[in-house]
C-alpha cells in the first residue's frame, strides 16, 4: 500500500512553515541547547513521519485535506494558531498562506487539532485518536504491529529523533560525533523533563552564575574606581613589519559604536614602539569617513601604515617563508618574539544606571589584564587535568582546522581564547562541577559552556553596526559561517554579558514517545527501525568532524565522566566525507546496513540538498547498490536568505527522497529505460503543475529540476542492473576525466526532458520551432520574471538545454543577483546587425563562442537574436516600428513570411514581461515589442 508521502506532499505550505521556523533563529526549539549545522526544521520532520505513516486512499483531495488538518495547516488549523491580532475570520482567510503565518504560532507550540478536526481525521483514517501521539500509535500498530520506530544514523543536532519522540514514536539517534550525541541526548532529556526538573536545572544555573560573579568581584578584574563594570574588552592583533619603527595595530575598521559615533584613533608616542589608542566620539561626517575605511590598517590582506597609506605589507609575507612559530600548550599569550602580538585597545564600561562609556585602557586596566593572566596560570594545569578548560591539540591537515594553525601558529584549542575568556569559562566549570551533581544539571552546564565558547572566543568578530544591538557594538558568534577564522580584532565579554548564554530557561516540551542515543559508526548499527530518516554528509559541504572538535575540546573529559560508554573523540578517520570512492563505499555500507535493519514494509527518507546531476547520480547509485528503490521525492524550502559572509549560490531547498527495499532484482535495459524516464518526468511535472494552493505557486524551477532527477531515480532504482552491468561495478568504477556513467547520462537526460516539457505560458505554439539556445534564453527570462535570481539556477537550466556558455546573455552573474540582458542592453557582440539569416562564422569574427574556437556563439546567429535587434531598432526610433520591421524583412527575405506568425507570438510574450514584478528594466523594450508585434500583424506582402 502506498503512503501519503509517496503520492503527494503539501510543498508550498510546508516550505512556508519551515521558513517561519528558520526565521525564529534563537527562538527555535533546539538551537538554544547548542550549535550544530544544518538542523532540519522540526515541522518538516513531523510532516515526513506522518506522511510515511498515513496511508493513501483512493481520494487524493480528501487525503490532502486530512493531512493538513493533522498538522494544523488547513484553514481552520491556521485560524486556531492565530495569535489574536486579527479578530475577523473572513479577513484572516482572505490572506495568503504566507501572510497568515505572520499572525500564527508554529504548529509545535499548540496542542494539536481541535476536537472537531479529530472527528474528521478519525472518520477518514478509521482511527480513534484524540492527539498526535495516539494517532501515531494507531497508524504504527496498523502497519507494523507496534509503536513505530524511527531512526537517524546521522542525528547531528537531533531534530529528527527529537521530533519523532515528541509526536509519540520510539526514536533512535546515532552519530559518530559525540558532540552530536550530546545534543541529541539533551533534546530528549533537558527539553523533555518535568517542570520540577526544569526548575532544578535553572537553580543550578543561577547558583553557578552567582558563585562566579562573587569570585570575579573579589578578584576585582572587571570593576573600576568609578562604580562601573566592564562589559566588553576589545582586543586587536598588532605587528611590526620590516621597515616600521612601531607596531601597527590591525583592524579593517576602527569604528567601535555606530550609535554613539565612537572610533579608535591611534597616536605615536615618543620613545615607544607601541601606538596609543584614543577612544573618542566623532562627528557624523567624520564617522562616515571611518566607515569608509579611514584609518583602516588591514585592506585586501595587506597591512597598511596608519600614518602613511602608501606603505603596506602583505599579511602572508609577514608570516615568513617557514610560517609562524607553533605555540606550545603552555602558551597563553604571544611570546615577545612572535610576529603577531595581541593588545587591549578599548573597554566598554556600564554604570549602575545602564549608561555606557567607551574608553581606552589606562595603566590600572592593564594591571587588571596582568592579574587575569596570573590567576589563569595559577590554575591552568589543574583545570586542564580536570577538563574545565581544553587540553586537546588542534588536528593538523584539516580543511578548516589548518586556518588557525597557519594564520596564528595556534596548535591547541585553548589558544583560540584570551586569558580572560579561559579564566571565566574555567571558573564557571569548576564551580558547576562542585555545586551540581545531578546528571541533567551537569550536562546543561557542559552545553552552556559550549554556547559560551561559540560567542566568547578570539574568533568572535566585533560588529559596531549590528542592528540587534542598536548599533552600540556587539559580537558575532564563532560559527557565523562554517569556518574557523582568526580575527584581527575581537571581543572578550565581562561575566554579566555572558549571562544570557549561561542562564537559559530551556523550553519545556512534552515528549510522548521514547528516545535513545548512541555514539556509533552507522556501519555498525544493530537497531531495527521501521522508518529511517537521514540527512547524510555529502561532498564536504560541512566538515562536522573538524568543526565539532571546537566544542568537544570543552566537553571531552567531563563528557567521559557523564557517558563512560561513549568515545570522547570525533574519530575523524571514520567520518564519512569527500565524494570519491572511499565515500561511496562507506555510504553503500551504511545504507545497506540500514536496509538490513528495517522491515520489508519499512521506508527510508534521505534528505538531500545538492543540485549537481553528477552528485545526484552518485547518490542514486549509492542507494541503488544498497538495495533501495526511490518511490517519491519532494523539495522543501528549508533555508532563509543567504546574507553577510554567507552570501553565495547556496542551495535553499531540501529534497526528501522516499525509498523502499528493492525486493526483486529485475534487469533493466537502457533502450527501454529512456522512454520510461521521459514518461515519469512528464507525469511528475504534470502532477506538480496540477497542484494549486490558494493561488500561490507550489514549485519553482529548482523544484522541477530536482523532481526530474528524482523521477529518473524512481525508474532506475527499480532494476537490479542496467544492460547487464553489475551495480557494485557501476558505483565503484574508475572513469576517465569527464566520462559519465550510464546512470548520470540518464539523469542528465531527465533534466533535458524537464526543460523541454516546461514551456513558458503563452509560447506553446512557437516552442517547437525554436533552437535549444533560443529556448534557454526565453526560459531564463521566464524564471527571471518570477523572481529567480540565483546564478546556479541559470547554470542548471543551461545544462538542461545543452548551452555551454551563457556569459554573453547575462547582464549580471552575481551569485544571488543574476539577470539577463534586455534587447537594448544586450552585449554589442551579439546584437550588432547581421545581414542574412544564414550568416557564416567568417562573417562574425567578433561573435565567437568559447575562447579559441573561432565559432560564433549559437545565440548570435539565431532568429531570436535578430528579433531582439529589431526590438532595439524600434525602441531607438522612438517606438516607430518601421526600422524593426524592415530589418526583419531584409534579414530573412522571403523566409520572413513563414516566420512572421512565430515572431508575433514571441513579441507579444516579450511585451508582457514588463508586467511582472521586478522586471522594470523591460518597460521600454516591452513597449517596443508590443508596437512591433502590431506592425507585423498588419504587414502584408
Amino acid at each position: 500500500m502506498s503512503t501519503f508521502i509517496e503520492t503527494q506532499f503539501p510543498i508550498a505550505r510546508l516550505s512556508a512553515e519551515a521558513y517561519k521556523e528558520r526565521k525564529a533563529v534563537t527562538g527555535q526549539t533546539l538551537t538554544g541547547i547548542g550549535k550544530w549545522w544544518g538542523r532540519k526544521p522540526l515541522i518538516l520532520v513531523r510532516a515526513s513521519i506522518l506522511g510515511m505513516l498515513m496511508p493513501a486512499s483512493g481520494n487524493p483531495k480528501r487525503d490532502r485535506e486530512i493531512f493538513l488538518k493533522i498538522l494544523t495547516m488547513d484553514d481552520d488549523g491556521t485560524w486556531q494558531r492565530n495569535k489574536g491580532r486579527i479578530k475577523d475570520r473572513a479577513t484572516f482567510d482572505a490572506l495568503t498562506y504566507t501572510e497568515r503565518l505572520k499572525e500564527c504560532e508554529r504548529p509545535e507550540n499548540i496542542s494539536g487539532p481541535t476536537v472537531e478536526a479529530w472527528a474528521e481525521i478519525n472518520v477518514h483514517l478509521g482511527t480513534r485518536a484524540t492527539n498526535l501521539a495516539e494517532l501515531v500509535e494507531q497508524l504504527g500498530q496498523r502497519t507494523f504491529g507496534h509503536t513505530p520506530r524511527v531512526g537517524d544514523s546521522f542525528c547531528g543536532g537531533g531534530s529528527i529523533p527529537f521530533e519523532a519522540a515528541r509526536i509519540g514514536c520510539e526514536a533512535f539517534g546515532s552519530d559518530l560525533n559525540p558532540v552530536a550525541g550530546l545534543l541529541t541526548w539533551a533534546s530528549f532529556n533537558l527539553l523533555g523533563h518535568s517542570a520540577a526538573e526544569q526548575a532544578c536545572v535553572r537553580r543550578a544555573q543561577e547558583e553557578v552564575f552567582s558563585g562566579a560573579d562573587q569570585q570575579v568581584t573579589e578578584w576585582r578584574i572587571e570593576h573600576n574606581g568609578r562604580s562601573e563594570r566592564a562589559q566588553a574588552f576589545l582586543y586587536c592583533v598588532e605587528v611590526k613589519p620590516e621597515g616600521s619603527d612601531y607596531f601597527i595595530p590591525l583592524a579593517p575598521s576602527w569604528v567601535i559604536s555606530e550609535k554613539f559615533r565612537i572610533v579608535a584613533i591611534w597616536h605615536r608616542m615618543p620613545g615607544s614602539v607601541q601606538l596609543r589608542p584614543e577612544v573618542t566620539a566623532v562627528s557624523e561626517s567624520e564617522l562616515r569617513l571611518y566607515k569608509n575605511k579611514k584609518g583602516a590598517t588591514v585592506i585586501d590582506s595587506r597591512v597598511v601604515d596608519p600614518f602613511n597609506p602608501n606603505r603596506s605589507w602583505s599579511v602572508e609575507a609577514l608570516r615568513g617563508p617557514n610560517g609562524l612559530r607553533r605555540w606550545s600548550n603552555e602558551d597563553l599569550v604571544p611570546r615577545p618574539e612572535d610576529v603577531f602580538q595581541e593588545r587591549l585597545y578599548c573597554i566598554r564600561w556600564i554604570s549602575a544606571d545602564g549608561t555606557y562609556r567607551y574608553a581606552s585602557p589606562e595603566a590600572v586596566d592593564l594591571s587588571r589584564e596582568a592579574r587575569v593572566l596570573e590567576l589563569l596560570r595559577e590554575r591552568f594545569a589543574d583545570w586542564q587535568r580536570e577538563g574545565f578548560i581544553p587540553s586537546m591539540a588542534i588536528p593538523e591537515g584539516g580543511d578548516k582546522t589548518e586556518e588557525p594553525i597557519r594564520n596564528r601558529g595556534w596548535t591547541h584549542w585553548h589558544h583560540l581564547f584570551t586569558p580572560r575568556q579561559l579564566l571565566l569559562h574555567g571558573l564557571i566549570s569548576e564551580i558547576g562541577s562542585s555545586l551540581s551533581k545531578d546528571t541533567n544539571s551537569q550536562i546543561d552546564r557542559l552545553l552552556r559552556i559550549g554556547v559560551c565558547a561559540n560567542w566568547h572566543s578570539k574568533l568572535c568578530s566585533w560588529d559596531p553596526w549590528l542592528s540587534t544591538s542598536g548599533g552600540i557594538g556587539a559580537v558575532h558568534q564563532v560559527f557565523y559561517n562554517q569556518a574557523l577564522n582568526p580575527m584581527f580584532n575581537y571581543c572578550s565579554r565581562g561575566l554579566h554579558a555572558l549571562s544570557n548564554y549561561l542562564m537559559r530557561e530551556n523550553p519545556s516540551v512534552r515528549i510522548s514517545g521514547f528516545g535513545a542515543v548512541s555514539v556509533t559508526d552507522a556501519r555498525d548499527l544493530h537497531e531495527t527501525c521501521d522508518l529511517w530518516i537521514t540527512d547524510p554528509p555529502y561532498a564536504d559541504a560541512v566538515n562536522y568532524h573538524e568543526l565539532g572538535d571546537f566544542f568537544l575540546a570543552w566537553y571531552d573529559k567531563q563528557l567521559a565522566k557523564a557517558f563512560p560508554e561513549w568515545t570522547p573523540n570525533a574519530r575523524a578517520e571514520l567520518a564519512v566525507r569527500g565524494d570519491g570512492e572511499d565515500f561511496r563505499r562507506s555510504m553503500v555500507e551504511i545504507y545497506r546496513n540500514l536496509a538490513r535493519h528495517m522491515p520489508e514494509d519499512g521506508l527510508q527518507m534521505v534528505m538531500f540538498t545538492h543540485q549537481n546531476p553528477a552528485v545526484w547520480a552518485d547518490l542514486g547509485m549509492i542507494l541503488w547498490a544498497a538495495g533501495l528503490k526511490a518511490t517519491a521525492a519532494w523539495t522543501i524550502s528549508t533555508e532563509t536568505e543567504a546574507a553577510g559572509i554567507k552570501k553565495g549560490n547556496y542551495v535553499q531547498g531540501t529534497v526528501c527522497l522516499v525509498l523502499r527495499k528493492r525486493i526483486a532484482n529485475e534487469p533493466g535495459f537502457l533502450d527501454e529505460v529512456y522512454p520510461m524516464v521521459e514518461d515519469e518526468v512528464k507525469r511528475q511535472i504534470a502532477s506538480m503543475q496540477a497542484l494549486d494552493e490558494d493561488g500561490e505557486p507550489n514549485f519553482n524551477d529548482a523544484d522541477y529540476q530536482l523532481a526530474a532527477y528524482a523521477a529518473a531515480l524512481k525508474v532506475l532504482t527499480q532494476y537490479g542492473n542496467l544492460d547487464g552491468k553489475d551495480v557494485e561495478h557501476e558505483v565503484f568504477a574508475v572513469r576517465a576525466r569527464n566520462k559519465k556513467s550510464d546512470f548520470q547520462t540518464v539523469i542528465e537526460r531527465a533534466l533535458g526532458i524537464a526543460c523541454d516539457t516546461l514551456v513558458p505560458r503563452g509560447l506553446d505554439a512557437s516552442w517547437r520551432e525554436l533552437s535549444l539556445v533560443e529556448r534557454y534564453y526565453l526560459r531564463a527570462l521566464d524564471i527571471e520574471s518570477r523572481g529567480e535570481r540565483r546564478k546556479g539556477m541559470y547554470e542548471e537550466l543551461a545544462r538542461g538545454f545543452g548551452v555551454t556558455d551563457i556569459r554573453p546573455l547575462l547582464k549580471s552573474d552575481k551569485a544571488n543577483g543574476t539577470r539577463l540582458f534586455t534587447p537594448t542592453g544586450v552585449a554589442a557582440s551579439l546584437l550588432a546587425p547581421i545581414q542574412g539569416a544564414e550568416s557564416s562564422a567568417a562573417a562574425l569574427p567578433a561573435r565567437r563562442g568559447r575562447a579559441g574556437t573561432g565559432a560564433p556563439h549559437p545565440f548570435a546567429v539565431s532568429p531570436l537574436r535578430h528579433l531582439l535587434f529589431a526590438i532595439r531598432e524600434t525602441a531607438a526610433a522612438d517606438n516607430s516600428p518601421e526600422p524593426g520591421r524592415q530589418y526583419l524583412r531584409d534579414t530573412f527575405g522571403q523566409g520572413y513570411w513563414g516566420k512572421r506568425e512565430g515572431f508575433i507570438a514571441l513579441l507579444e510574450w516579450l511585451a508582457a514581461l514588463a508586467n511582472a514584478e521586478g522586471m522594470n528594466e523591460w518597460t521600454a523594450d516591452s513597449e517596443a515589442a508590443r508596437i512591433l508585434a502590431g506592425r507585423l500583424r498588419n504587414d502584408h506582402a
